[in-house]
C-alpha cells in the first residue's frame, strides 16, 4: 500500500486493483499521515520544495538531515496522487465474490490481523490458489478471527508474509501460544501505564493510531475506572487518528464476535465514544494545533505515531525539562512532573529498535513487542488444515526453519521462494492455460485436420503476455514455420523479460534536457563516474545488421536498461531500482 500511488500514477501499470473496504479507508489514512509527517519534517529542515521526488541511492533521494539529526525522507508522490490512487481501487466486502475476468473468481477471508486484513483466494475452474498475507491467530483482540477455510479449500497456497526469525530472538515465541503471548504482553504494557498513572505521572505511548492501540486504550481506561483512579486526558497527536479510531465503530463485519454483539446493545464496541463524551479523549492534528488547543487539566496520556519523530522528541524534551524544574517534594516522592513513562510497541522490529536506541540513553523506555504476525511454528501448525493442497510456497527465511521431517508428513509439495525472484511450479493440470493459448492451439489443430494431439511446451511471461513455447514435433511443415517465427519472437521477448523481470517500464520524462549530444557510450561513462555499474551493450531486440546500443545498469536492488533510440525509455526490475536510475540519470543530464 505504501507505494500504491507511485505505481498507479508514475508507472505504466493499468491493471485492476482490489482491496477490502477497511484496507482502502485505513490505507488512505496511513498514506496521508506518512506524507504529512514527511512534509512537516522537510519544512522544519527548510529544504522541502513541495514536489514528488524519486530515490538516488539505496535510500531515498530526498533524504535530508532534520533538526533532530534524524533522516527525513521525501515521498515519491503527492496528496493528489493518493486521491487518484484510491479512486482506482475496487472495494471488496468480506466473503464477497468478484470476477475480474471470465471464469476467474476472487474472494477475501479474514486474516485475523486487523480490521479489513484479508487472505485472498483466486479460483479458476475449480482450482483455488490462496495467498496468505499478514495474518494472526490471536482471539484476544478486536479484529475478526482468522478464517481457516482459506487453507482447507485451496490446491495451491502461497504464504506472503511471516516473522523473520532473525528479527525475533524471544524464546517465548516458540513455547507460548500466540493468543496467550499477546495477552501477556498487552497486560504488561498496560500494567506499566497504570503504575505510572497511580503516581499521577504522564505517559507517552508510541504506537499506530489504530489496531492494537485501541485494545490498549480500552484496557487502560477500564482498569483506571475500576480502580477509582482519575481518568487521564488521552491525546492522539496525528492528522488521521480521529478517522482511524472512529472506523472501528462502523466496520462491524470485520470485528470479533464479542465486539459484533455490542453493536446491537446501547453501547459502543470501543471505549473511545464514552471517553469523548466525558471530555477525556482529544484528537490533535499537530504540535502547532496542540499549542492553541485548550486541554482540560489532568494527567496526560499522549499517543504518537512511531513515524512522527518530531512529536516524540518534543514531549521527551519538554517532560525532561519539567522534571528538572519540579519541586523538592515531587522529587522525593517521585510523582507529578518529576517522572514520566515512555511505552512502545511496534510490529516493525527494526523501526522499534531504532526508536529505543535513540531515546533510551536519557530515558527509560518500556518496549513490548506485541507481534501478531505468523511465525514459522504457526505456519507449521496451520499447514495441518491444508487438506486439499498440492503445492505450498513459503519465503526462504521460513523454509529454512521448518523441520526436515515436515515434508514426510505432508501430502503436498513444499517449495521456497525469494522476493523479487521468479519461482517455477510444475502444476499437473491444464486449467491454468490462458484462453488465448487454448484458442491458438485449437486453430493450429484445425489447420492440420486433427481433433486431438499431445502438446508439450513451456509457458513464458514475455512483454507482459503469457505465451506458449512449443517443444513438440507434432505440427506440420506449414505450422512449423509459423511456430518458428513465434518461437523466435518469444525467445527475443523472453531475453528482454529475463533481463528486467519483474519489468517496470516508463518513458523517461526528460523534456528539460538537451538529449541530442548524448550517446550510449558517453551516458554509460558518466553514470559510471557517479558510482553506478553501467555499460553500453548491443540491443539484442534490434533485428537489423547495424545493431543499436543501449545502456545496461546493475545495482544491488536490481538491473535497468536505458534505450535512447526512438525516445528514451527505462526498464527496471523494481521500483527501488527505478528511483535510483532515474534520479542518477537526471543528475548526469543536468551536469552535462
Amino acid at each position: 500500500m505504501t507505494l500504491l500511488p507511485y505505481i498507479t500514477e508514475y508507472t505504466e501499470f493499468t491493471g485492476p486493483i482490489y482491496a477490502t473496504e477497511p484496507t482502502k479507508a485505513y490505507g488512505k489514512c496511513v498514506l496521508e499521515e506518512g506524507l504529512w509527517v514527511t512534509d512537516s519534517g522537510l519544512q522544519r529542515s527548510s529544504s522541502y520544495t513541495g514536489s514528488a521526488s524519486v530515490a538516488s541511492t539505496s535510500t531515498l533521494a530526498g533524504d535530508r538531515p532534520s533538526e533532530e539529526g534524524q533522516t527525513t525522507h521525501t515521498m515519491p508522490y503527492t496528496q493528489q496522487d493518493i486521491i487518484a490512487a484510491m479512486e482506482k481501487i475496487n472495494d471488496v466486502r468480506l466473503n464477497e465474490i468478484v470476477a475480474p475476468v471470465p471464469f476467474v473468481q476472487v474472494y477475501a477471508r479474514s486474516s485475523g490481523y486487523c480490521i479489513g486484513g484479508a487472505n485472498w483466494t483466486v479460483a479458476y475452474k475449480g482450482h483455488r490458489t490462496a495467498f496468505i498475507s499478514t495474518s494472526a491467530f490471536a482471539t484476544c483482540l478486536h479484529p475478526q478471527e482468522w478464517d481457516g477455510s482459506v487453507l482447507s479449500e485451496a490446491q495451491a497456497i502461497v504464504f506472503c508474509d511471516a516473522v523473520d526469525p532473525a528479527e525475533s530472538e524471544d524464546s517465548e515465541i516458540n513455547t507460548v501460544p500466540q493468543n496467550v503471548q499477546i495477552s501477556q504482553r498487552i497486560n504488561q504494557l498496560c500494567s506499566t501505564a497504570i503504575s505510572t498513572l497511580k503516581q499521577r505521572s504522564r505517559v507517552l505511548l508510541i504506537g499506530e493510531p489504530y489496531g492494537v492501540t485501541q485494545d490498549i486504550l480500552q484496557v487502560i481506561a477500564e482498569n483506571a475506572m475500576s480502580m477509582n483512579l482519575p481518568l487521564p486526558q488521552f491525546i492522539f497527536i496525528s492528522p488521521v487518528a480521529e478517522h482511524t479510531v472512529q472506523y472501528g465503530n462502523i466496520m462491524g463485519e470485520w470485528l470479533c464476535a464479542a465486539k459484533q454483539a455490542m453493536l446491537y446493545l446501547p453501547e459502543y464496541p470501543f471505549v473511545d465514544k464514552d471517553l469523548r463524551q466525558k471530555g477525556h479523549l482529544h484528537f490533535v492534528r499537530s504540535l502547532s494545533e496542540l499549542a492553541i488547543r485548550s486541554i482540560p487539566q489532568g494527567i496526560w496520556f499522549v499517543i504518537a505515531s512511531p513515524r512522527d519523530t518530531a512529536t516524540i522528541n518534543h514531549f521527551i524534551r519538554q517532560w525532561q525539562q519539567d522534571a528538572k524544574q519540579c519541586g523538592g517534594a515531587d522529587m522525593a516522592a517521585g510523582t507529578g512532573a518529576s517522572k514520566f513513562s515512555v511505552l512502545l510497541y511496534d510490529d516493525d522490529v527494526a523501526r522499534a529498535q531504532s526508536i529505543v536506541n535513540r531515546i533510551s540513553a536519557t530515558n527509560e523506555v518500556t518496549y513490548v513487542p506485541v507481534s501478531q504476525r505468523l511465525t514459522h511454528h504457526a505456519i507449521e501448525q496451520c499447514l495441518a488444515g491444508a487438506t486439499r493442497a498440492q503445492h505450498v510456497l513459503v519465503p526462504s527465511h521460513i523454509y529454512s526453519r521448518l523441520p526436515p521431517s515436515i515434508s514426510n508428513n505432508l501430502d503436498f509439495k513444499l517449495l521456497e521462494y525469494s522476493y523479487l525472484q521468479a519461482t517455477e511450479i510444475d502444476l499437473d493440470t491444464d486449467r491454468h492455460l490462458p484462453l488465448n493459448i487454448q484458442k491458438e492451439m485449437t486453430q493450429q489443430l484445425k489447420r492440420t485436420g486433427k481433433q486431438h494431439a499431445v502438446v508439450s511446451g513451456q509457458l513464458l511471461l514475455a512483454a507482459g503476455e503469457i505465451r506458449l513455447e512449443r517443444i513438440d514435433d507434432s505440427s506440420t511443415a506449414d505450422s512449423s514455420s509459423q511456430d518458428a517465427e513465434t518461437k523466435a519472437k518469444s525467445k527475443s521477448d523472453t531475453q528482454v523479460a529475463e533481463a528486467v523481470r519483474p519489468s517496470i517500464r516508463m518513458a523517461a520524462n526528460l523534456d528539460n534536457y538537451d538529449l541530442s549530444a548524448w550517446t550510449p557510450e558517453r551516458l554509460a561513462s558518466e553514470l559510471g563516474d557517479i558510482g553506478l555499474n553501467a555499460a553500453a551493450v548491443d540491443d539484442t531486440t534490434d533485428a537489423s545488421s547495424n545493431k543499436k546500443k543501449l545502456v545496461r545498469i546493475t545495482i544491488p536492488s536490481g538491473t535497468a536498461t536505458i534505450r535512447m533510440h526512438g525516445g528514451w525509455t527505462v526498464d527496471c526490475t523494481s521500483v527501488n531500482t527505478q528511483w535510483v536510475v532515474l534520479d542518477s540519470l537526471r543528475q548526469v543530464l543536468k551536469a552535462g
